[in-house]
């Protein structure tokens, strides 16, 4: 089969309902809506927590309901969203109903999200709540042990400052450590509870910052290296394993706080990183199946050392990268974890759908990335820029090799910057390009984004 096939076996799945698709972002969706619609199918609703940034879709293309969710950052602004998903406001069921009103349509939850119905519609192909506890970033390691997986080593500990500060004194090497909290205020990501520790005796803000949201936390060294994950993908047979991603993630001059900024793919590790990272997606695949009857994607974080590849966490869900996998392979690899997920596994096969991608995703490379700001924006705003090897400067008008934007967000505002696919080069790491972005926009907009530390090899 081809990725056509692939498709239009996704699609034949889709097109038996109509679809309350989930979206904690408007703008994100205005492709993907366009698409199904230029497909035939029904015209969905699309349930928002916030408009973003970007192009919003047509009335013509979908029903908009946009919540209005707000978060003071990342993290929370998603679980605002998903929290006003389990108690709609009458206003907003009053207009899913219209849209409605026999109650046959079915709910396309986000990939962040679990099984859950609104107002008797039931979801289709969402993860099972057993799943997220995988996700605790203070027991993974029980995990990589099981898998036969090398790690970095670490302790966990309690929320206290005499625990933290002895077991990150034991732990932490020459370049500090990273604390990791555990979920007790539910899952999260982006870096939210995770915190470079440089001396743990002079870190009573982060301490006192894990008091406050966790019970027990995961003491490591700090990882010299490029932030990168690679994703898989559990079929009744086999475990896919994908190509490795880079993350684009900073740290900032005298603060604990790690700064995500999206993904990319114009980077490679050398090639045994490659498929060392690849076997240890494997071997990790089939233990989730041991373990919780685990299917579909999943993504396991970490860093290239000089000393290969450690990981970090595991999430148990489709990630940002695969995302830009699909994209690069017209491989419609989220439906595909959906179906999976749902235990419909006719006309799947894992290695094909591996081939296809991971070949697909090595031709056609990718670097941008995008950060949140707390300063509020209305309204999306593009530019033109031009990365030239050693910085990215606004232009006047057309031209340049690379765009920027920003726009309004849940959590004030966004930046985002996509450099053109014609002048990504192969091999090259995107977090200097990135960081080179961002100060672009610091002057050009006085986002306050500040200095950024990437990680290298």
């Amino acid at each position: 089969m081809s990725a056509q096939d692939y498709r239009d076996l996704v699609d034949r799945a889709m097109g038996r309902h109509r679809w309350i698709l989930c979206a904690d972002v408007a703008a994100a969706f205005t492709s993907g809506v366009k698409a199904m619609r230029e497909k035939g199918a029904p015209r969905p609703l699309l349930l928002c927590g916030s408009k973003g940034t970007g192009e919003l879709p047509t009335d013509d293309d979908c029903e908009i309901v946009i919540l209005g969710t707000t978060g003071k950052s990342m993290m929370h602004g998603i679980r605002a969203y998903h929290a006003a998903l389990r108690d709609l406001p009458a206003w907003a069921m009053d207009r899913i109903d219209a849209w409605d009103p026999d109650r046959q349509a079915r709910v396309l939850a986000s990939f962040l999200d679990t099984d859950f119905e609104i107002g008797g519609r039931p979801s289709w192909g969402g993860r099972p709540e057993a799943w997220i506890a995988l996700e605790d970033k203070t027991t993974v390691h029980e995990i990589w042990s099981a898998a036969e997986v090398d790690h970095a080593p670490s302790e966990v500990v309690a929320a206290r400052s005499d625990e933290l500060i002895a077991a990150s004194s034991r732990i932490a090497g020459a370049s500090g450590g990273v604390w990791a909290g555990d979920n007790r205020e539910g899952w999260h990501g982006g870096a939210e509870y995770t915190r470079y520790v440089e001396n743990p005796r002079a870190a009573q803000a982060t301490i006192e910052f894990f008091r406050e949201h966790c019970e027990i936390v995961r003491v490591m060294p700090f990882l010299e290296g490029v932030p990168c994950s690679i994703h898989g993908m559990v079929f009744p047979d086999r475990v896919a394993a994908f190509r490795p991603i880079e993350m684009v993630v900073f740290r900032a001059p005298g603060s604990d706080r790690f700064k995500y900024a999206s993904v990319s793919t114009s980077w490679d590790p050398p090639a045994v990183v490659r498929e060392e990272m690849r076997a240890a997606a494997r071997r990790v695949g089939w233990h989730l199946r041991e373990m919780v009857d685990f299917k579909g994607a999943f993504t396991m974080d970490g860093v290239a050392t000089p000393d290969g590849w450690l990981p970090t966490e595991l999430n148990p869900r489709f990630g940002a990268g695969l995302g830009v996998v699909a994209r690069a392979a017209d491989m419609p690899l989220l439906g595909i974890s959906r179906l999976l997920a749902a235990g419909e596994t006719d006309g799947l096969d894992a290695a094909e759908i591996e081939s296809i991608s991971v070949e697909g995703a090595d031709a056609k490379r990718q670097v941008g990335g995008f950060m949140v700001i707390p300063t509020p924006i209305d309204e999306t705003e593009e530019r033109r820029a031009e990365w030239d090897g050693a910085m990215v400067k606004v232009i006047e008008g057309e031209g340049g090799n690379a765009g920027l934007m920003r726009g309004p967000a849940a959590m004030g505002g966004m930046v985002r910057f996509t450099l053109d696919a014609e002048h990504v080069v192969p091999g090259t790491q995107a977090a200097p390009i990135v960081r080179a972005a961002f100060r672009a926009t610091d002057e050009f907009w006085d986002t306050g984004i500040g200095e950024l530390i990437p990680g290298t090899l």
